[in-house]
């Protein structure tokens, strides 16, 4: 999967916009996941403010690099990790999605 999707469907007299999305880490859908997480969608800017974990785990760089072609598919720009013991230990965290440059402090 890697075509673009739209936030921002029309149907009828209502425009539908994605702007909050919650992601699971399971196998396959419907049985019990190892991780759930929230990703708010705001312009060109996605923050990913939260995540409960099954296990002691908490996000390894290749769930980072997920969100990141996630984020892609939503043409979002940036995406923003929260300050939270699951996500990586860091004061601030700038993703450029589809461009090498990276701040993690």
């Amino acid at each position: 999967m890697t075509e673009a999707i739209s936030r921002c469907v029309r149907m009828d007299d209502w425009i539908f916009e994605i702007k909050l999305v919650r992601a699971l880490k399971v196998d396959s859908y419907g049985q019990p996941y190892r991780a759930i997480a929230q990703l708010n969608v705001n312009g060109d800017f996605a923050f990913l403010d939260g995540s409960l974990h099954a296990g002691e785990e908490g996000f390894c760089a290749q769930d980072i690099a997920t969100f990141q072609k996630f984020c892609q598919m939503l043409e979002v720009k940036e995406l923003r990790l929260g300050t939270e013991p699951q996500l990586p230990n860091q004061q601030e965290v700038v993703e450029k999605i589809g461009k090498a440059a990276r701040k993690i402090a």
